[in-house]
């Protein structure tokens, strides 16, 4: 199906210019089109850096359902909700409870980490494709994660968790409190509480996302429409859609299109009968310099008390963290980078320098189980690869290897049947 076959992707983010790449090296002559002037300027600019690969639990579970009443109340809670008059916005709440059970909790999270395995393994592979100076500007990195818990209560439970996913492969291991600050010496002095115990897990990566996503698209050799946004979509009958609308009248034609655009994707889907049951929920992150290296946290460090991730970039801290229901609002709220920064400093004291911080807020685009969305839709040549959650780094190389298979092939493999549309 491939062969001398032209495809449009809807979208320049990780998932977008992953899709890129895995099509061009299956022979489609790709066009990349992001409403950003750059790939990677929006969702992905300043994710969490996490490749969290055995880390893949959704944001649905009954833990988090017990949880959402304190942190509604809270004025500091990790979760905001403004709620909206809307269909849609009821419909995925009202999936999103249905999805807080462990059944469909641990068949997710077994989907997701088949998901996470097949993209750990084709990352490896593009990374060394790629030119080696490329590669290191990428602070591609295995430092190992460490996840910190404050209540002794969650062991059991946490236990339980760990032996189910050495069931299905994971290699992850329960750690005292004096062993997380020996797998993590910057952790020694420590705000936030005391540390009850940890969860340590060799294998996990980090990388800068937007670099990256700017990689990728490069590398796939596509012809880029940027600073331009879809409009809408033009379909024929018998045919499916001729051409991406851009919002200047102008026109991308194709023979296939992809949509990897985002929170957006559902408003542009939803003319042609397509209802994507996609939430953007807003994330934040602050990037500070490391003035302390030996303050700095050298392991990836996920506090599950303040629900934050800390990545080391090189020479920098990537602190990432809280979920808002707000809509497509972007901007950023003050109060949460100053969070982030006393999280900082409390947590590493005197590890960066906190009066020079970069501050972003992105959307990201979420399904009520957590599962993301790739594979067909209604209309015969109409491809979807669109709502990861916070997982949108660590799946999309996996995702668009799904993608790509099921263009080429026209049916979706096994291993992508759970995260099929139709």
């Amino acid at each position: 199906m491939s062969s001398g076959k032209h495809v449009c992707v809807i979208g320049a983010g990780i998932v977008g210019a992953s899709s890129a790449y895995a099509l061009a090296r299956q022979g489609w002559r790709v066009t990349l089109v992001d409403a950003h002037s750059v790939p990677g300027e929006g969702v992905s600019k300043a994710n969490g850096a996490q490749l969290s690969y055995s880390y893949v639990e959704p944001l649905a579970t009954p833990t988090a359902l017990r949880s959402l009443p304190a942190w509604l109340l809270s004025a500091d809670s990790p979760l905001r909700w403004r709620p909206r008059a809307e269909i849609d916005h009821g419909r995925w709440l009202m999936s999103f409870v249905q999805a807080c059970n462990w059944p469909r909790v641990q068949q997710t999270t077994a989907a997701l980490l088949s998901l996470s395995s097949l993209s750990r393994d084709t990352l490896h592979g593009w990374l060394d494709a790629l030119p080696a100076e490329q590669r290191r500007a990428l602070h591609h990195e295995r430092p190992g994660k460490l996840v910190v818990y404050r209540k002794p209560p969650a062991r059991e439970q946490v236990a339980r968790q760990l032996q189910w996913q050495a069931e299905l492969g994971c290699v992850q291991r329960l750690v005292e409190a004096d062993e997380c600050r020996t797998l993590e010496p910057a952790l020694a002095v420590t705000g936030g509480g005391p540390i009850s115990f940890g969860v340590w897990t060799d294998s996990e990566e980090v990388i800068d996302a937007a670099g990256l996503t700017r990689a990728l698209a490069q590398a796939s050799g596509a012809q880029m429409v940027l600073g331009r946004r879809v409009a809408s979509l033009d379909t024929r009958p018998g045919q499916g859609v001729v051409a991406a609308v851009l919002e200047d009248g102008n026109r991308v034609e194709a023979d296939h299109f992809v949509i990897a655009a985002g929170p957006q994707a559902g408003d542009l889907l939803r003319p042609l009968g397509v209802r994507l049951p996609i939430e953007p929920i807003k994330g934040y992150s602050v990037t500070l310099p490391v003035v302390d290296a030996a303050a700095a946290p050298r392991v990836s460090i996920t506090d599950t008390g303040r629900k934050l991730v800390h990545a080391r970039l090189g020479a920098q801290l990537r602190v990432a963290g809280f979920a808002e229901l707000c809509g497509s609002d972007t901007r950023i709220d003050p109060r949460r980078i100053e969070a982030l920064c006393r999280a900082v400093e409390q947590t590493f004291p005197g590890a960066c320098d906190l009066t020079a911080p970069s501050p972003w807020a992105g959307l990201r685009p979420a399904t009520p189980s957590g599962r993301p969305l790739i594979g067909a839709t209604p209309q015969r040549n109409l491809w979807l690869n669109v709502g990861h959650g916070a997982l949108g780094l660590t799946l999309a190389a996996g995702s668009a290897m799904l993608l790509g298979e099921a263009m080429q092939h026209g049916a979706p493999s096994l291993q992508a049947q759970p995260f099929c549309y139709v």
